[in-house]
């Protein structure tokens, strides 16, 4: 709705006031043994017989959960900027013409926003790949992404070869998805003359 609308957005921006490591070590707190949220699910899967208690905390959850809680915004902005440059007429041209709420998301809005999607995608993927310090706090030992590898590498290891190998192809990665991404861009897909046309 349109009047929780700047409030949501709000939300959106929030975390972005404050230090990125601050906001790691905060989930610390909410996923350590003592917190709510542990408490709560240990309580819930001892009601199904579960005795030993559910680690939530140096886990993979821990991990995905703030890689998700970081990196969302960069997701939501580029589609919520998509979102507001569409068109309501069409929605009501398909309305009028008898298409129900989800016909009009599948055939309209979701193609419209493709760029927003591409965009944020691109926007999460880049600094998603080669990050370290989540699995550092968060995880376990069998936790390690790619970025804690390269770190191993050069600081404790030793390996630089091995080390730089691994930061060229992650360099890569990163090249090749800012060029699909400016693919995208350059074809204009998702607008809709390319939905009239993919749907001519």
């Amino acid at each position: 709705p349109r009047r929780y609308r700047d409030l949501l957005l709000l939300l959106v921006i929030l975390p972005f006031w404050s230090n990125f490591l601050i906001r790691v070590y905060a989930w610390m707190i909410i996923l350590g043994p003592n917190a709510a949220l542990a408490r709560t699910v240990n309580a819930i899967a001892s009601w199904f017989g579960h005795v030993e208690p559910v680690p939530l905390l140096f886990s993979s959850f821990a991990v995905l959960v703030c890689l998700v809680y970081v990196h969302l915004p960069f997701m939501v902005l580029p589609l919520y900027a998509n979102l507001e440059k569409h068109d309501q007429a069409l929605l009501d041209a398909a309305q009028d013409l008898g298409a129900n709420a989800w016909q009009r998301f599948w055939r309209i809005t979701f193609p419209l926003s493709l760029p927003g999607v591409y965009a944020g995608a691109a926007l999460v993927f880049i600094p998603a790949l080669g990050i370290f310090a989540i699995p550092d706090i968060l995880g376990g030992p069998e936790n390690s992404l790619i970025g804690n590898v390269i770190k191993q590498q050069f600081l404790e290891t030793r390996d630089w070869p091995f080390g730089s190998v691994l930061s060229i192809v992650l360099t890569a990665a990163a090249l090749l998805l800012a060029a699909f991404a400016a693919w995208v861009a350059r074809h204009n897909l998702g607008t809709p003359s390319s939905v009239t046309e993919a749907r001519a």
